[in-house]
């Protein structure tokens, strides 16, 4: 989801189809006013390691011979991403045309002048195909300027074999998901309880906020004024985080963790429970690249006792965003919608393994070709990452860099939470 969002899982196997925005090229020097085809450029990240992108650009070529895709598939890694399109875009470059971007990033692009104002390129009744969560999310200052194109958020992941084996039920809490994995490590049936993402990237961010959430607190206030890490709440979702590894529950290589390493873990059988996106489902299915097919169970990631059930769960996914540079904006809007249209989108869930964001190709059956994802998505707590500044990613930044900076012992937890407050704060102030 790279997401992340994360927008969406990171997944170092998927291939790429060309590397860098200087593969993309320059926009055809054609019109369709005139009959002739217009050449526009399109760029996104692998999404699952399917061939969802390739197969939405070859339907769409298919059906509208006056406009032509070119597709190129940038890295995998978010943030790489982000500041490759900062920089092109910022230079004024024509291309790529149309690009996928994180939920996190409409305001931060739309203040840099990364990111065209949708608003009014699409009728009011464009914007009912999504849910009005996820329209608010792609929105700055009241404006549009992503288009949804598929959905994610985090999920826990259990051995359910084993959980069954112990007689456990599925613990709702972080008091008893501990409990029940050192329960479970001590038998020698896994060497890992838990396994999640520690490592100094978004996905960090993403961890810590459910947590804080979980806790009672939150990032920032919400009127991003102020910086509101360094109190009981950010200090308790802290404790547990380094709680995990000082206990052996959760790998002494966490601080090093993302995604893909995380899911490694599980799908070789080494761990209990995982946090991870929606897409793991699917390789966890998966004989050529899992060791724990047919075992395992998905549910709402827990909260601290004490707390609602369930706990909080990081929103992700992704959005299409367009170029304000783009020489042919008339026929960007032609492409997203179409791929944001119940046939297009449909795709999102038979070939890419992701909830599509239209909520009319939200259906039984979508639901079903994702796995258990649509079942457990309905009953998920979702929070948002505080992302409606467009001092987001330093915000983001703060966060995760402090934050594994005490995983890693390097400071002490109240030294990480001060320095990320101070640093959040400052970020707000420069907004």
């Amino acid at each position: 989801m790279n997401l992340h969002s994360l927008r969406r899982p990171l997944l170092a196997a998927a291939a790429a189809v060309a590397v860098g925005l200087g593969a993309v090229g320059c926009s055809a020097a054609n019109d369709s006013s005139s009959g002739q085809q217009v050449t526009i450029n399109w760029y996104v990240q692998p999404l699952n390691s399917t061939s969802i992108w390739q197969d939405l650009v070859a339907a769409f070529n298919k059906s509208h011979p006056n406009i032509k895709v070119n597709l190129t598939v940038g890295p995998t890694n978010v943030d790489t991403v982000r500041g490759t399109l900062s920089t092109e875009l910022g230079s004024g470059s024509a291309t790529p045309d149309v690009y996928e971007g994180d939920v996190t990033w409409p305001a931060q692009f739309a203040k840099a002048g990364l990111a065209l104002d949708l608003t009014k390129e699409f009728p009011a009744s464009f914007w009912n195909r999504f849910s009005p969560g996820a329209v608010k999310l792609a929105q700055y200052n009241g404006e549009s300027y992503s288009v949804p194109s598929w959905t994610e958020a985090a999920f826990m992941y259990y051995r359910k074999d084993l959980l069954e084996q112990a007689g456990l039920p599925v613990p709702t809490t972080w008091e008893e998901l501990v409990a029940d994995a050192k329960k479970i490590q001590a038998t020698g049936a896994v060497k890992d309880g838990y396994t999640w993402q520690g490592a100094g990237y978004e996905g960090l961010t993403c961890v810590y906020s459910e947590l804080v959430a979980d806790a009672g607190g939150s990032i920032v206030s919400g009127d991003y004024t102020k910086a509101t890490l360094n109190t009981a709440a950010g200090t308790k979702a802290l404790d547990f985080l380094k709680g995990t590894i000082a206990s052996g529950v959760s790998p002494n290589a966490t601080p090093t963790f993302q995604e893909p390493q995380s899911l490694n873990d599980f799908t070789a059988g080494n761990a209990l429970f995982m946090r991870n996106w929606s897409y793991a489902w699917a390789i966890t299915q998966d004989p050529s690249q899992s060791k724990v097919v047919g075992k395992v169970g998905m549910a709402p990631l827990p909260t601290f006792a004490g707390q609602p059930e369930p706990g909080a769960s990081t929103n992700g996914g992704g959005g299409m965003f367009i170029n304000p540079h783009s020489k042919y904006v008339k026929q960007d809007v032609e492409f997203l919608t179409w791929l944001t249209d119940t046939d297009a989108q449909s795709m999102f869930a038979s070939v890419g393994k992701v909830l599509p964001a239209n909520v009319q190709a939200q259906t039984p059956q979508a639901q079903q070709e994702v796995g258990p994802v649509g079942q457990v998505l309905a009953k998920l707590k979702i929070v948002g990452r505080p992302v409606g500044t467009p001092a987001y990613s330093q915000v983001s930044r703060a966060v995760f860099q402090n934050v594994n900076s005490a995983l890693s012992g390097n400071a002490s937890e109240s030294q990480a939470l001060s320095a990320a407050d101070s640093q959040v704060a400052s970020a707000l102030g420069s907004q």
